[in-house]
């Protein structure tokens, strides 16, 4: 049977066949794509939602471990002057103000907003009679313990409220126990870990990754040696972090105990853990960098007389200097966002007491601690998780700028 068609209407169900096969292409692509950005949102809107309440400055500032001082109090014949803060109940015979508020790992609490310079917290006793404790504003009160004139007993807690609390203590004549407990739950020593993180992983990483770079691509001559050792660097940036983990645990635990006397996991043991993962970033990035100087500087600065090493390091480097800081910036994330490797080399135990000789949790690692257990703490690990966030889309926002500046100036030339 002969095929009438035109060339036309072959032409069109041509085009027709190859706009259903497009189709056909394109919406397993949109779909998956689309799956993964509301996937990636959900995550996101999750993460605001829990962190938000619980993100603050004393998150960042407060420590880890709560302190808990049980006292006991006589109250006061002074009569003390109600300082009127607003959301706060006054206690007239101890002269303090309290009120509901949140603690940092977002739980109720009864905080301290005010204490009479007179008042008997002033001078609080210990239950054994040994040592003064005076109450301070921001302070936990946790439970109470007290009695009124006619010597019946009240016992309080914290989930009773501000005004309970307050009541109570209004009609004591002596407080025979009180827990005042100050607000743990804070990152301040993740906070100052990861900063020492950052710097020493740099003080290391980067004059060995620029040097590496300058040898590879100014000195090294063309040949299998050179295609062996940058076939070597792009397979090591392909190699899960963790493995990088479990080597810093073999070799950087060891040596960090015999040379700076460490006792296993140590803030020292990740820093060189963390350097072996970032060579191959600071070097490729700076490689590239240095490959964008145009020749005729080079050869410029030789006609003049200049020497190769001068030319290096007075002409190519800092011209050089825009991509170092985009490896810089791109290793600080990667330190930030890191947990895997330094499991195994600075361990999962949270601290305030910092010392780059002892086991330690960065900011990351702090987030999977807190998550451990039969009770994780959404909250605070969100909280966590946004200034990381931020950070991390700041430090991407300035890489962005940087790349492009560098590119019109390369235009530009």
């Amino acid at each position: 049977m002969k095929n009438n068609k035109t060339p036309k209407e072959k032409s069109t169900a041509l085009t027709t066949s190859r706009k259903i096969a497009d189709i056909a292409r394109l919406v397993p692509t949109y779909l998956s794509t689309l799956f993964l950005v509301v996937v990636l949102f959900g995550i996101i809107i999750y993460v605001l939602v829990q962190g938000i309440p619980n993100f603050n400055l004393k998150l960042l500032t407060s420590d880890n471990a709560e302190k808990l001082n049980t006292v006991t109090v006589l109250a006061s014949e002074n009569d003390f002057d109600d300082p009127n803060i607003e959301g706060s109940y006054f206690v007239s015979n101890y002269g303090i103000a309290i009120k509901d508020s949140k603690a940092t790992d977002g739980s109720d609490c009864v905080v301290v907003t005010y204490v009479a310079s007179n008042s008997p917290f002033q001078s609080a006793k210990s239950l054994d009679g040994q040592s003064v404790y005076k109450l301070e504003t921001g302070v936990r009160i946790d439970a109470i313990r007290c009695q009124d004139a006619n010597g019946k007993t009240s016992i309080v807690g914290a989930k009773k409220g501000a005004e309970k609390i307050a009541d109570t203590l209004n009609s004591s004549v002596i407080i025979n126990q009180i827990q005042c407990k100050t607000s743990g739950g804070g990152a301040r020593g993740s906070l100052i870990t990861t900063l020492y993180l950052i710097l020493i992983t740099l003080a290391i990483a980067l004059p060995i990754g620029v040097g590496a770079a300058i040898f590879l691509e100014e000195y090294a001559k063309p040949g299998k040696i050179k295609s062996t050792l940058l076939t070597m660097i792009d397979m090591t940036s392909g190699i899960p972090s963790i493995i990088f983990g479990f080597c810093g645990a073999l070799i950087f635990i060891p040596f960090c105990d015999g040379t700076f006397k460490t006792n296993g996991f140590s803030i020292l043991a990740g820093a060189f853990t963390m350097v072996i993962i970032l060579l191959p970033t600071i070097i490729k990035t700076t490689s590239e960098s240095l490959k964008v100087i145009p020749a005729h500087f080079t050869m410029a600065s030789l006609a003049l007389g200049a020497s190769k090493t001068q030319t290096v390091f007075k002409v190519i480097l800092p011209n050089s200097l825009p991509g170092i800081l985009t490896a810089t910036l791109l290793s600080i994330g990667r330190i930030i966002g890191e947990s895997a490797a330094l499991i195994f080399v600075m361990g999962t135990s949270i601290q305030d007491d910092i010392s780059v000789t002892k086991a330690s949790t960065s900011l990351s690692l702090h987030i999977w601690s807190i998550m451990q257990g039969e009770n994780p703490n959404y909250g605070t690990a969100s909280a966590i998780a946004i200034f990381i966030l931020i950070v991390v889309l700041l430090l991407s926002l300035a890489v962005k700028l940087i790349s492009k500046k560098m590119n019109k100036m390369a235009v530009g030339q």
